[in-house]
């Protein structure tokens, strides 16, 4: 009778620890092929994201923008909804697939190409994200929506427990110079090739363009170091 019980529980722990894993979609990427002409549109979540992103209040759907400053900081209890470019990834030594995740915010106003996701090369700072995931999932560099509450904050870097995310990959993003005043944690831009003056946007990016706006990939994600 012991072993099958075992194997009951097993199965039992099994279970929970995948149903614990946090939902993660991800866009895919397709060649983009300029039309001669740009549009913008306002921000349409996915059938998935919906039930999380209509949980926002007014407040928490736009998340900085020239017109309407926004602060990260202060959420401490809310349900919010920020975009971030993710720098590091911790494993939870508990070997439960928990992850944190370090994230630069970036300011949204709500707006977006039609063709691509736009969000502002400014934000409010850092922040971190913990959820269930494999890191693969997360590729270092990607531009990342996490839904969840804040939980705490400390030393100006707000926590959040996520209960959603939404991953963009290189080519299925760009950035724009319109946005609030730049808060943004300064170790970043030693990492930036970016010319200063240069032009910013850029509708049909490709590898070279993230490669020097944000930096390489393969120093961030599992293998950041808070030292460099």
């Amino acid at each position: 009778m012991r072993l099958p019980l075992l194997h009951v529980v097993l199965l039992l722990i099994l279970s929970i620890t995948a149903a614990a894993q946090t939902p993660i979609e991800t866009q895919p990427v397709k060649e983009l092929v300029p039309t001669g002409t740009l549009a913008t549109s306002i921000y349409t979540p996915s059938v998935e994201e919906q039930p999380f992103f209509k949980r926002l209040s007014s407040h928490e759907i736009s998340t900085g923008s020239f017109l309407a400053p926004y602060s990260i900081h202060g959420k401490k209890g809310k349900f919010v909804s920020w975009f971030g470019i993710l720098r590091g990834i911790s494993v939870s030594e508990r070997d439960n697939g928990e992850l944190t995740v370090l994230l630069e915010q970036k300011y949204f106003d709500g707006m977006t190409d039609s063709h691509i996701m736009l969000v502002s090369y400014s934000g409010g700072g850092d922040f971190l994200a913990t959820l269930h995931a494999d890191p693969v999932a997360l590729p270092s560099l990607s531009l990342i929506r996490v839904y969840g509450k804040v939980v705490d904050e400390a030393d100006k870097v707000p926590h959040i427990a996520v209960e959603y995310v939404r991953v963009w990959p290189w080519l299925t993003f760009t950035f724009t110079d319109l946005g609030g005043s730049d808060a943004s944690n300064p170790i970043w831009a030693k990492y930036s090739k970016f010319p200063a003056g240069g032009r910013i946007y850029n509708p049909y990016p490709k590898d070279d363009y993230y490669l020097r706006m944000l930096g390489d990939p393969k120093f961030f994600g599992l293998n950041w170091k808070p030292d460099r």
